[in-house]
């Protein structure tokens, strides 16, 4: 839960620095580093979840669902274009997008996890 966090929040900052009329200033490694962090929550939690993925997002309080579900919509307007930030900057606003969806869907799936003791 923590990594799938703190990917999210990278991410965040990711998308706002593509707001900034200079661009992001990060090396290109350190902008997609989100994007390689999926592969370790979607595994380990794919693995503790298994069929019951549903079930344990039956488990997530409600308020922490919803607040999930704008970030994820959010991140998904992202990796679509629909938002952008400065010109030059969709391709970062793609990934980071993707990344976003990927880490709240599997993270609330890990709090599920947690809460139900699995």
């Amino acid at each position: 839960m923590a990594l799938a966090t703190g990917a999210v929040l990278w991410c965040a900052v990711v998308i706002g620095t593509t707001f900034v009329p200079s661009g992001p200033c990060f090396a290109p490694i350190l902008v997609y580093l989100p994007g390689f962090l999926v592969l370790p929550v979607v595994a380990y939690t794919l693995l503790r979840a298994r069929s019951h993925a549903l079930l344990c997002l039956a488990h997530v309080p409600r308020t922490w669902l919803a607040a999930g579900f704008g970030v994820a919509v959010a991140g998904w307007l992202f990796s679509c274009g629909a938002l952008a930030g400065q010109p030059g900057t969709e391709m970062t606003s793609t990934v980071a997008g993707l990344a976003i969806v990927l880490h709240v869907t599997f993270g609330l799936i890990a709090i599920g996890l947690a809460r139900t003791g699995r």
